[in-house]
């Protein structure tokens, strides 16, 4: 529990804020990608309901993105510049990703289904995200 206590206090404070701001969405998040798994194995669920059980949680990551840009703007200068880097990164990489991805996928040398790819595409962008991140904090420390 200390260590969780450590790590806390030695955030700064538009982090905090961020991570307070986050809670809710995320349960909220959670809750309608477990309705979202549900709704796709209801048979008999109308159409408009199917697309709202699908599309439901994208809002809340609209949500999410607008406390991002929050966090953003109350960001100190060395904040924001990790941050903007992490993100440059994390796109760079995943749009070169896409392109060798359509390479491949063109040439027929990847098997993947669209499911997997696009799996694969949102680890590969939220994890290089999460490592340029790291490295970046540990650069600047």
């Amino acid at each position: 529990m200390n260590v969780l206590t450590n790590y806390w206090q030695g955030l700064s404070p538009a982090l905090r804020r961020y991570y307070r701001a986050c809670l809710l969405p995320s349960l909220l998040f959670l809750a309608l990608i477990v309705s979202h798994e549900w709704a796709t194995r209801q048979r008999g669920l109308a159409e408009p309901l199917r697309v709202v059980f699908a599309l439901a949680p994208t809002v809340v990551l609209a949500w999410m993105f607008g406390i991002y840009l929050r966090f953003l703007r109350d960001c100190d200068e060395l904040e924001r510049r990790i941050e903007l880097g992490a993100l440059a990164w994390a796109a760079g990489i995943t749009m070169l990703a896409v392109m060798a991805g359509v390479l491949l996928f063109d040439a027929g040398l990847v098997g993947l289904t669209a499911e997997h790819a696009i799996a694969w595409l949102g680890i590969l962008l939220f994890g290089s995200y999460a490592v340029v991140r790291s490295l970046l904090h540990r650069r600047y420390a």
